[in-house]
């Protein structure tokens, strides 16, 4: 490559770097939310509308792949996540869900969610739906690792989040949940898949109540569980 050329890509990737950065709210960092940026924002409904505009896509503009077989597999899996804004909510969770191969490297899916939120002024549960899709860059016979996104609507059976000192606004009962991150599914019976990765969760409502009513909640973690095709 030219040195001109050397010094083009820098200068894209400066800027690039520079306005991703710029777009996350004061405090945030990019590497606690990397894809939290104008204009993907995969931590609020774009979360829900960018898979499913790309699985919609993909269905129409290839070819359905008729040598895949057991596409259906129903999955368990637990996890936990630490928020990175005051009052650090620390949330244990449990998803149950169906996940259904539409070609080799993707898939969509929907799973049911308790959602358990603690902190210092939060101590509530929530149960979610939550529609996804999984695009597979790597799926061979033994292991596949993927790429996550999807939103879908969650109910707490108290507001949430609660007021705190730094932030005086109450929650509500009725929210949307997002999640994106990455996983990998490692075969270990002839049916059966072991399931880890890391994902990025997002709780808010909208402004559906308005911006006062909607102090939102982010956190990051992992998830550790199972797999099996039937």
């Amino acid at each position: 490559m030219k040195p001109h050329r050397h010094f083009l890509l820098f200068l894209h990737l400066v800027c690039f770097y520079t306005a991703a950065h710029a777009q996350y709210p004061i405090g945030d960092n990019w590497y606690q939310n990397p894809m939290g940026f104008e204009p993907v924002k995969l931590h609020t409904s774009m979360g829900f509308i960018v898979p499913a505009a790309a699985v919609g896509t993909c269905l129409l503009l290839t070819r359905n792949d008729t040598t895949l077989v057991k596409k259906l597999n129903l999955y368990n899996e637990s996890g936990f996540s630490w928020g990175y804004k005051y009052p650090y909510t620390f949330v244990a969770q449990n998803s149950t869900g169906i996940n259904f191969m539409l070609r080799k490297w993707m898939s969509a899916g929907v799973e049911f969610i308790a959602f358990l939120p603690k902190d210092k002024y939060n101590s509530t549960a929530g149960i979610a739906i939550r529609p996804f899709a999984r695009f597979y860059p790597v799926n061979k016979e033994n292991y596949r690792i993927y790429f996550e996104s999807g939103g879908g609507f969650i109910y707490f059976f108290d507001e949430f989040p609660q007021p705190a000192s730094h932030d005086g606004r109450l929650g509500t009962y009725f929210n949307g949940i997002t999640k994106y991150g990455i996983g990998a599914e490692i075969k270990f019976t002839q049916n059966a898949y072991i399931m880890l990765g890391l994902r990025h969760v997002h709780v808010s409502n909208g402004n559906s109540k308005g911006v006062e009513r909607n102090p939102s909640h982010d956190s990051n973690g992992f998830f550790i569980g199972f797999s099996y095709t039937p």
